[in-house]
Formats: C-alpha cells, sequence, structure tokens
C-alpha cells in the first residue's frame, strides 16, 4: 500500500499510539469498504462486522464517528477534471454567443473570439448580465446587472 492510503484523519492521529491501536485498524477497514464502493445492503452488512469484531472503547467513539463523518464528507466532494471544466466553458460560451445573437443580431467575430476566450468567471458575469442587458456594452460589463427584479 502507499504511504497515502495509510493516513489518517487529524483527529485519529491526536489520540497517541496507544489509543489508537484498534481505532486505526477499525477506521482503515471502513475507509476501504467505502473505497470498493459496494451496494448500501452489503456495506450495512459488512460493517456491522467490522463493529462486532473491532469493538472500541466507549471514549474513542466519538472519535470514530468524527473521523468516518469526515471520510464522508470528502466522498461527496466531486471532483471535475480540466477536460470537463472545458467543456462547461465551452458550453457557457455557445450560450452565451446563441442568447446575444437572439438579442442583438449577428455577432462579430471580435465579440465571438472575446467570448471564446474568456474565463469561465467571466462567462458566468456575462450569462447573468444578459438577462437585463439592453445593450451589447452591457453584456460586457464588469459586474452583474443591478436593475429592480419583479416580485
Amino acid at each position: 500500500m502507499l504511504q497515502h492510503d495509510l493516513e489518517l484523519p487529524p483527529q485519529v492521529y491526536s489520540l497517541g499510539p496507544d489509543k489508537r491501536t484498534r481505532l486505526g485498524p477499525k477506521f482503515e477497514l471502513v475507509r476501504a469498504l467505502k473505497r470498493y464502493g459496494y451496494d448500501p445492503v452489503v456495506f450495512s452488512q459488512v460493517y456491522r462486522m467490522i463493529e462486532w469484531v473491532i469493538t472500541l472503547p466507549k471514549y474513542l467513539e466519538p472519535k470514530f464517528l468524527q473521523a468516518v463523518h469526515a471520510l464522508t464528507e470528502e466522498s461527496k466532494m466531486t471532483y471535475v477534471t480540466l477536460i470537463e471544466r472545458e467543456a462547461i466553458k465551452q458550453t457557457q460560451a455557445n450560450t452565451l454567443l446563441r442568447q446575444i445573437e437572439r438579442r442583438f443580431g449577428p455577432v462579430s467575430a471580435t465579440t465571438t473570439k472575446r467570448i471564446q476566450f474568456a474565463q469561465a468567471p467571466k462567462l458566468e458575469t456575462w450569462l447573468l448580465n444578459i438577462l437585463d442587458a439592453t445593450t451589447l456594452k452591457d453584456v460586457f460589463a464588469s459586474a452583474p446587472s443591478s436593475a429592480p427584479h419583479p416580485e
């Protein structure tokens, strides 16, 4: 196993070597179980076995729960790859170009290049701006339009 695979959350390390003799292995089993992505029924059955085989002293249970909670939160985060980010950006640029053409008519080559080479935060701002824009210049304002919205 790689050293990275053996790392525990900081709250587990702060217990000291004697106190984590059961906590560390139990946590690693749960981590491996989550990593394999078993369906919930199988996960539950295997987890029950881990609970039965590796019981923790009552004073370690909160630390274990805290570490498992941190692991669960970590696994909820979705990593968006560079290729996916670029695809999202292209979709935003194409959407903005279609919206501009529909609202203001044909789009110049200069405007098309400006949109295609813009960074994602700018595109997001422009996509919001077009909702209230009365001119093409309004679309490219640096902040979203502050026009009042009907209730």
